[in-house]
Protein backbone atom coordinates (compact mmCIF):
# COMPACT_ATOMS: atom_id res chain seq x y z
CA UNK A 1 0.00 0.00 0.00
CA UNK A 2 1.18 3.50 -1.07
CA UNK A 3 2.04 5.66 2.16
CA UNK A 4 -0.07 8.87 1.94
CA UNK A 5 1.83 12.16 3.04
CA UNK A 6 1.28 13.71 6.42
CA UNK A 7 -0.38 16.19 4.66
CA UNK A 8 -3.40 14.33 3.91
CA UNK A 9 -4.46 12.90 7.32
CA UNK A 10 -7.52 15.86 7.55
CA UNK A 11 -8.56 14.37 4.55
CA UNK A 12 -11.55 11.52 3.81
CA UNK A 13 -8.83 8.43 4.20
CA UNK A 14 -10.70 7.17 0.94
CA UNK A 15 -10.15 10.25 -1.19
CA UNK A 16 -8.11 9.63 -4.21
CA UNK A 17 -5.79 11.77 -5.37
CA UNK A 18 -7.17 12.36 -9.04
CA UNK A 19 -10.43 12.88 -7.11
CA UNK A 20 -8.62 16.09 -5.02
CA UNK A 21 -6.94 16.86 -8.35
CA UNK A 22 -10.59 17.32 -9.40
CA UNK A 23 -11.62 19.32 -6.50
CA UNK A 24 -8.49 21.47 -7.20
CA UNK A 25 -10.20 22.19 -11.11
CA UNK A 26 -13.19 23.02 -9.30
CA UNK A 27 -12.23 25.26 -7.11
CA UNK A 28 -9.73 27.24 -9.40
CA UNK A 29 -12.44 27.69 -11.81
CA UNK A 30 -14.48 28.74 -8.80
CA UNK A 31 -12.12 31.70 -7.68
CA UNK A 32 -11.93 33.11 -11.26
CA UNK A 33 -15.83 33.19 -11.63
CA UNK A 34 -15.18 35.53 -8.09
CA UNK A 35 -13.39 37.79 -10.22
CA UNK A 36 -16.22 37.97 -12.33
CA UNK A 37 -18.87 39.26 -9.77
CA UNK A 38 -16.10 41.29 -8.38
CA UNK A 39 -16.25 42.74 -12.17
CA UNK A 40 -19.88 42.86 -12.06
CA UNK A 41 -19.95 44.68 -9.54
CA UNK A 42 -16.99 47.52 -10.40
CA UNK A 43 -19.06 47.41 -14.13
CA UNK A 44 -22.44 47.93 -12.01
CA UNK A 45 -23.87 45.19 -14.21
CA UNK A 46 -26.54 42.94 -12.30
CA UNK A 47 -26.90 40.46 -15.07
CA UNK A 48 -23.21 40.15 -15.30
CA UNK A 49 -22.52 39.41 -11.41
CA UNK A 50 -25.77 36.84 -11.21
CA UNK A 51 -24.70 35.16 -14.10
CA UNK A 52 -20.95 34.81 -12.09
CA UNK A 53 -22.38 34.15 -8.38
CA UNK A 54 -24.00 31.21 -10.16
CA UNK A 55 -21.22 30.06 -11.97
CA UNK A 56 -19.22 30.26 -8.72
CA UNK A 57 -21.82 28.09 -7.01
CA UNK A 58 -22.08 25.65 -9.90
CA UNK A 59 -18.09 25.10 -9.25
CA UNK A 60 -17.56 25.79 -5.67
CA UNK A 61 -20.87 23.68 -3.83
CA UNK A 62 -19.89 20.09 -6.04
CA UNK A 63 -16.27 20.86 -4.82
CA UNK A 64 -17.07 20.81 -1.24
CA UNK A 65 -18.86 18.02 -1.63
CA UNK A 66 -16.63 16.00 -3.73
CA UNK A 67 -13.76 16.84 -0.98
CA UNK A 68 -16.09 15.64 1.65
CA UNK A 69 -17.26 12.09 -0.91
CA UNK A 70 -21.02 12.54 -0.75
CA UNK A 71 -22.70 11.00 -2.83
CA UNK A 72 -24.78 13.56 -4.37
CA UNK A 73 -21.72 16.10 -5.03
CA UNK A 74 -20.43 13.21 -7.47
CA UNK A 75 -23.81 12.94 -9.38
CA UNK A 76 -24.63 16.71 -9.98
CA UNK A 77 -21.18 16.56 -10.88
CA UNK A 78 -21.55 14.36 -13.25
CA UNK A 79 -24.49 15.61 -14.54
CA UNK A 80 -22.92 19.38 -15.06
CA UNK A 81 -19.86 17.99 -16.56
CA UNK A 82 -21.76 15.70 -19.09
CA UNK A 83 -24.33 18.89 -19.85
CA UNK A 84 -21.04 21.05 -20.26
CA UNK A 85 -19.54 18.39 -22.66
CA UNK A 86 -22.54 18.58 -25.26
CA UNK A 87 -22.31 22.83 -24.62
CA UNK A 88 -18.34 22.27 -25.90
CA UNK A 89 -19.35 20.34 -28.86
CA UNK A 90 -22.41 22.54 -29.69
CA UNK A 91 -19.50 25.52 -28.98
CA UNK A 92 -16.92 23.57 -31.15
CA UNK A 93 -19.07 22.75 -34.32
CA UNK A 94 -20.78 26.14 -34.46
CA UNK A 95 -18.53 28.63 -32.74
CA UNK A 96 -15.14 28.00 -32.02
CA UNK A 97 -13.19 25.04 -32.41
CA UNK A 98 -11.01 25.77 -29.38
CA UNK A 99 -13.43 26.93 -26.62
CA UNK A 100 -15.10 24.04 -27.69
CA UNK A 101 -12.11 21.98 -26.87
CA UNK A 102 -10.89 23.75 -23.91
CA UNK A 103 -14.67 23.17 -22.48
CA UNK A 104 -15.10 19.67 -23.51
CA UNK A 105 -11.38 18.17 -22.46
CA UNK A 106 -11.45 18.98 -18.60
CA UNK A 107 -15.36 18.11 -18.34
CA UNK A 108 -15.16 14.91 -20.24
CA UNK A 109 -11.95 13.79 -18.20
CA UNK A 110 -13.75 14.34 -14.93
CA UNK A 111 -17.12 12.53 -16.17
CA UNK A 112 -14.92 9.73 -17.01
CA UNK A 113 -13.33 9.51 -13.55
CA UNK A 114 -16.48 9.93 -11.67
CA UNK A 115 -17.54 6.96 -13.97
CA UNK A 116 -14.40 4.61 -13.39
CA UNK A 117 -14.79 1.85 -10.92
CA UNK A 118 -12.04 3.32 -8.76
CA UNK A 119 -13.94 6.87 -7.66
CA UNK A 120 -17.24 4.22 -7.11
CA UNK A 121 -15.24 2.64 -4.76
CA UNK A 122 -14.01 5.75 -3.02
CA UNK A 123 -17.84 6.52 -2.75
CA UNK A 124 -18.75 3.61 -1.62
CA UNK A 125 -21.17 2.85 -4.27
CA UNK A 126 -19.24 -0.73 -5.02
CA UNK A 127 -17.54 -3.11 -2.60
CA UNK A 128 -13.60 -2.09 -1.81
CA UNK A 129 -12.98 -5.92 -2.04
CA UNK A 130 -13.75 -5.93 -6.03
Amino acid sequence: MIEKPSWWSFLHPDLTFRLLFIVGFLLLVAIGYVFGVYDGLVQNNPSATINSVVAVLLYAIPAVGLLKLKRWARLFELVLSLVFVIIGFIVMFGYNMTMGVITIVPHGLIAMYLLSDDCRRAFGLISKAD
